[in-house]
């Protein structure tokens, strides 16, 4: 009798053996995933606010260090300019997901693509987060010699997403908005030089008209707004809130002007201060014409890209 041979007998593979296989040497394409997913959740919670954290913050670093004379060398030039980028993405970071945490409902409604309302995060994960990026935020800033300036913003973070800080256009944008932009302006000139009285002046100056005209926000965000309780002036005023604003917003260069906001003795400051003027007068007319929700975003990009031209004037023309 002819005795065939049994094939050996194979055992099946199993989830673990599948993800040994895919992880490779040391778990490297593991390693590699993870980072993937922090920098797409990252750019989740924070890609519409660089404008008014890391565009701004960086020019006024800069700005900071052409007023120092000497000129100091490249090698500090990029020391410091790369602390500043690195700090203000992680500034931007830690209130985006204390805000986005305590907004989840009205997010639905006016960004329903954000990390938590999407369910890319779970609200353990984002809270996680926000503990870590806030402790490296103060240790950046205490290593840096700019750590009041980072305790303000974390305060303020605390106030308008958990006590209620955000429930009236007083505070939400008068407040927050003003003191917010001092505390990007005050660590982004402080990580490269002492900031002098006329300085001050020039902070100042912009915070304040920054919180006044910033209810432009709150445009597109009606209906998440009463969703959550908020009282801002878009809700309060109804129609006649356009007009009130626009009329503000055109108002303030001569404001900026008999102050003296700008302060450079350059000749084509004028150019400088002639174009932002232009750029006021079209907010105006778009917080008057605009009429959807994506109109109204774009607004306040504009707003934005108008701080941002305010801060590349003492950057330009030190």
């Amino acid at each position: 009798m002819v005795q065939t041979q049994q094939p050996a007998a194979q055992h099946p593979t199993t989830k673990t053996d599948d993800d040994e296989a895919a992880a490779g040497i040391l778990g490297v394409s593991f390693l590699s995933d993870a980072i993937l997913n922090e920098l797409l959740v990252f750019w989740g919670f924070t890609w519409r606010d660089f404008s008014m954290s890391v565009i701004p913050g960086s020019m006024y670093t800069l700005a900071a260090l052409r007023s120092l004379s000497p000129t100091p060398p490249a090698a500090v030039f990029l020391t410091t300019l790369t602390r500043s980028i690195l700090y203000f993405l992680i500034f931007i970071y830690a209130f985006d997901l204390a805000n986005q945490i305590n907004g989840v409902a009205e997010d639905r409604i006016n960004k329903p693509d954000r990390p938590l309302s999407s369910g890319l995060v779970t609200l353990k994960g984002a809270y996680v987060r926000w503990y870590l990026t806030t402790g490296l935020l103060l240790g950046m800033a205490y290593a840096w010699g700019i750590p009041q300036w980072a305790a303000m913003w974390v305060v303020l973070t605390v106030y308008t997403s958990w006590c209620g800080g955000d429930k009236h256009w007083t505070t939400k944008n008068l407040l927050f908005m003003s003191v917010g932009s001092l505390s990007i302006l005050t660590a982004a000139w402080g990580l490269a030089a002492p900031i002098t009285p006329r300085v001050w002046r020039s902070m100042l100056q912009l915070s304040a008209m920054f919180g006044v005209v910033a209810s432009v926000q709150d445009m597109r965000d009606a209906a998440g707004d009463k969703v959550a309780g908020r009282r801002t002036l878009p809700i309060l005023l109804g129609s006649s809130f356009r007009w009130v604003m626009a009329s503000v917003i055109a108002l303030a260069p001569v404001a900026g002007w008999k102050l003296g906001f700008i302060y450079s003795t350059s000749e084509l400051v004028g150019v400088c201060g002639a174009a932002l003027t232009m750029a006021m007068f079209y907010l105006a007319y778009r917080v008057v014409v605009g009429n959807d929700k994506k109109y109204h975003h774009g607004t306040y990009m504009v707003l934005t890209y108008i701080y941002c031209g305010c801060v590349a004037v003492p950057m330009l023309f030190p």
